[in-house]
């Protein structure tokens, strides 16, 4: 193969495709450039908004926990009172109605005496 022919096609082929990229290209270098520029300042401010708002968040958990642990011992000790409170109101209530029950078990053990016995089977 000729070496000069080939080089000439090389040559010849980039002058092509470099003309047509700029031929079809969107816009020129210098606004290519400004559109790089203006997408990168666009995310230095994107990226510090999101800064913000982890700071925002963290502070907002931060409350969170230290109310919690506040106010849920707090909340722990009331229920507790509360439960013991309506264990003491309903006490009587439960000794009343298991001497309820005592009394309806007797009654039902009497009436079984007293009822007649069916007789025996001879089998």
């Amino acid at each position: 193969m000729n070496k000069k022919a080939f080089f000439t096609g090389v040559a010849a082929g980039l002058a092509a495709g470099a003309s047509a990229a700029l031929l079809n290209a969107p816009a020129s270098g210098r606004a290519t450039r400004a559109n790089l520029k203006d997408k990168q300042v666009s995310a230095k401010l994107t990226a510090m908004e999101i800064k913000d708002n982890a700071g925002q968040v963290k502070e907002s958990v931060k409350r969170l926990v230290e109310t919690a642990k506040q106010e849920v011992p707090d909340k722990v000790n009331s229920i507790k009172v509360n439960a013991a409170l309506w264990k003491e109101s309903i006490e009587p209530n439960v000794q009343t109605l298991q001497k309820e029950i005592t009394h309806i078990q007797k009654t039902v053990e009497d009436l079984q005496e007293s009822l007649p016995q069916p007789p025996a089977s001879g089998k």
